[in-house]
């Protein structure tokens, strides 16, 4: 293993330039190096200063979700306090289902699924969406700070990751959140005892992954504390090509108690990824209603008069049942474990993120706290397509090459060929972010006030490249010449040229091609002032209002051929919160009520001229939450409403235009209950039902539910028991989960019709023998063996049934 992460490491060091090599030198390595001298040289501390530090639990028996949060609403309050909902999720609950991907981890939270998946090792375009109240969101707050780059999913860093529903705006901005909310990443930081924890495991598909997280105080006085987790993870494809993808990660981070009023944080993060042969997808944007655009263009192009094209085109499918013989995703039978190329398509990153903050204790009523952040990314590879080609496609191209257009075959219903289509990418991407925050708890008479006062200041430059060509020499589409389409294969037979497509085929192409390369970026400012305050008007009674002013400043798209800039903008935004709580039975019960907004900053103008102003959202939400028996029996009932308004849309009277009045409604149902029935017995349920519609949209989706909303129903369970008083299975720990998904859509328009992807059961379980200082594990992942494609527009297979089997070790 030693040799694979030593090749893996050098490879990846080529990519990277001469001055991201000597800052990680700089930066990384002493860390590393430090924490290891200090391994040798400190004694081991027998007490702990702090009771709810985040320290690593082999056996992970305690509450495994949070009840506190001082990030959701940036100021210390209990669940039953905040007029918002959430769902925080402890490493102790990963560790209690020894997971170590973040999707894993998100789908305990009710109502979030796996959407859409980016393009494999990009920086900017790749990541995990996930749907939350009909919207789409990705994990892009870490600490509660913008990390608006493509996240690693391995959970080493870990602390917590908080599920925030609905618009937040008011408290995160717009660079980070959705209108279905947003979710944050809370990592590791040092606590005052020595330790050492090792987990390793090994399973189906080739997966491998070590673990590390060594916690050194580096004083005597334990003011100085240090913290390094490091993990390398292999985990190779379920497809026929062989492909993998490798990360090596490494964070250090340190904790440093000033004085009794001064306190420093710093924490690191360095990842390496090198992805070969994976993200195999099936694109459906070939549409009959796209289809007959582009055939009206194509027969155009090469002289056919108006009145030809229009009877070839009447004569095509009109609707995704006539055209693909199917309106179901299962139907099309497409093998999950075919690539379709060749797994020396290599993409490889690297990402950088630094976080430090100063907290200052003004008094015993205020506090301040300095946010540094600078974030780093860097990428190149390949960004593959496989487009399904309704039958027709053949036939009419066909056609077209003959010449003979009064002949041509339309075929039967069904779709029996993909096109395979490349990019070539390499991506740069830089943000820094500075944010000050005084936090206050005081009292104006009797009344106690909780309260943030905030500015931020969000800078981002990204810049990517883009290398296409055209398919002239090695392929096409059907044999005519088409942009970035390598050629057509046969999928319901086998075919020995699937992996002719390769990255030496394509590297040919590109070079030999005559079409430029594409550059484009982008530079964004953001400038922003915010205030929150929760309010006792009595013990029982809480009220919440915050406010937010946001000027947003695009410098507009960088056009690399001109190397300038073109289409700048600023605007500006406010966005207000307001909640209320009232608890009937103090500390058990809380009836609370939100309106939450948000907001997302859009360019362009319209036919007049006019700058487009930001969208924005409304939610109005209210619900119970509860809390019962010590805390042991927690849950959420609530019923939210989200508005979107100002969506812009296509003029319906000037095509070549757009108009900004375009609105969107989401509406649902959760519920959570978390149960510690027992001590040693936790039991999880969730439920979520989602209704969103297009009320003012194009007319092909005018009235229909948005693709990117997923599935109406959801539901998440997870039982866990660990024997402790028993003889024959003392020590030991079993757990079972699933996950529901409803039935979602692909494609969803005018005049085309539906394209569903069926309905899904994910079915997880574990078993473990557990000490405090060791533990076996067994995880059986997706047991059923269920056959499950997710994402919208873009199917994604995801992984068959795996075993898991791991050690940890904790000294």
């Amino acid at each position: 293993m030693i040799k694979i992460i030593n090749r893996f490491y050098l490879e990846k060091i080529k990519i990277i330039n001469l001055r991201k090599f000597i800052f990680m030198n700089k930066i990384i390595i002493p860390c590393v190096l430090l924490s290891g001298l200090c391994y040798g040289q400190q004694e081991t501390s027998d007490s702990i200063k702090s009771a709810n530090i985040d320290q690593v639990e082999i056996i992970g028996t305690k509450s495994v979700i949070t009840d506190k949060s001082e990030s959701v609403g940036r100021i210390p309050l209990k669940n039953l306090e905040n007029s918002q909902v959430y769902t925080g999720i402890t490493s102790r609950l990963i560790t209690q289902q020894k997971i170590y991907n973040l999707d894993d981890v998100v789908r305990n939270a009710p109502g979030i699924s796996k959407g859409a998946e980016g393009w494999a090792g990009n920086v900017i375009y790749g990541g995990t969406e996930y749907t939350s109240r009909g919207f789409q969101t990705q994990i892009k707050a870490l600490n509660g700070l913008a990390n608006n780059i493509a996240v690693v999913g391995d959970i080493q860093n870990v602390s917590k990751i908080e599920v925030i529903k609905g618009p937040s705006a008011t408290l995160f901005g717009s660079i980070i959140t959705s209108y279905g909310g947003l979710i944050n990443r809370v990592t590791k930081m040092p606590y005052e005892q020595q330790s050492l924890s090792v987990d390793m495991s090994a399973g189906g598909f080739n997966f491998g992954r070590v673990g590390v997280d060594l916690n050194l105080p580096v004083n005597k006085e334990k003011t100085l504390l240090s913290r390094t987790n490091i993990a390398y993870n292999n985990q190779g494809t379920f497809t026929d090509n062989g492909g993998y993808t490798q990360n090596i990660f490494v964070a250090p981070s340190f904790s440093y108690q000033l004085n009794d009023r001064i306190k420093i944080d710093l924490n690191t993060e360095f990842n390496a990824q090198k992805v070969s042969g994976m993200g195999s997808n099936v694109m459906f944007t070939l549409t009959p209603a796209v289809l007959k655009q582009y055939v009206a263009a194509l027969l155009a192009g090469n002289g056919v008069p108006a009145s030809y094209i229009s009877s070839v085109t009447s004569k095509m499918p009109s609707t995704i049942q006539e055209g693909f013989g199917t309106n179901s995703v299962s139907d099309f039978n497409l093998d999950r474990k075919m690539s379709y190329y060749d797994k020396n398509l290599v993409s490889r990153s690297t990402t950088l993120n630094l976080n430090g903050n100063v907290e200052y204790k003004i008094s015993d009523r205020w506090k301040s706290l300095t946010s540094i952040k600078f974030t780093q990314g860097s990428d190149d590879g390949y960004e593959t397509r496989m487009i399904l080609l309704p039958n027709v496609v053949k036939g009419v191209v066909a056609g077209l090459l003959s010449g003979n257009l009064a002949g041509i075959n339309y075929g039967t219903p069904g779709a029996d060929y993909m096109a395979r289509m490349s990019r070539r990418f390499e991506d740069a991407f830089e943000s820094h972010q500075i944010q000050q925050n005084f936090n206050g708890d005081f009292k104006i008479g009797e009344l106690r006030n909780r309260m943030v006062i905030g500015l931020d200041y969000y800078h981002q430059n990204i810049q990517s490249t883009w290398r296409n060509f055209q398919s002239n020499k090695y392929g096409s589409l059907f044999g005519y010449p088409y942009q970035n389409i390598f050629d057509t294969v046969n999928i319901k037979e086998p075919n020995t040229n699937y992996y002719n497509f390769e990255r030496n085929r394509l590297d040919g192409l590109y070079q030999s091609s005559q079409v430029a390369a594409t550059i484009f970026g982008g530079i964004t400012n953001i400038y922003s002032t915010y205030i929150n305050d929760v309010l006792n008007i009595t013990d029982n009674l809480l009220v919440n209002a915050g406010l937010r002013f946001d000027r947003f400043n695009a410098k507009g798209i960088f056009d690399g051929t001109k190397n300038e800039y073109k289409n700048g903008y600023n605007q500006s935004a406010f966005s207000p919160r307001f909640g209320i709580v009232y608890q009937p039975v103090l500390n058990k019960i809380s009836i609370f009520g939100n309106y939450q907004t948000g907001f997302s900053n859009v360019g362009g103008n319209d036919e007049n001229g006019n700058v487009f102003k930001p969208e924005h959202s409304y939610q109005f939400e209210t619900g119970v939450k509860y809390a019962f028996f010590n805390g042991n029996f927690t849950g959420t009932l609530s019923y939210y409403t989200i508005k979107v308004e100002d969506k812009v849309r296509t003029n319906p009277n000037n095509a070549l235009f757009n108009i900004q009045d375009g609105t969107q409604k989401s509406s649902g149902f959760e519920a959570e209950v978390l149960g510690n029935v027992t001590k040693n017995l936790n039991v999880m349920f969730g439920y979520a039902y989602n209704d969103s519609v297009y009320q003012k949209a194009d007319s092909s989706v005018n009235g229909l539910r948005p693709v990117s909303a997923g599935a109406k129903n959801q539901a998440n369970i997870w039982v866990h028991y660990h024997f402790e008083n028993t003889n024959f299975m003392r020590n030991f720990s079993i757990g079972a989960g699933a996950n529901y998904v409803g039935e979602t859509l692909v494609m969803n328009q005018y005049p085309d019709g539906a394209l569903v992807s069926p309905a899904y059961t994910l079915v997880n379980a574990k078993i473990s023998y557990d000490k405090p200082s060791y533990s076996f594990t067994v995880r059986i992942n997706n047991l059923t063996n269920a056959n499950i494609w997710t994402g919208y527009t873009t199917i994604y297979p995801q992984m068959p049934r795996q075993v898991v089997g791991s050690v940890a070790l904790k000294f």
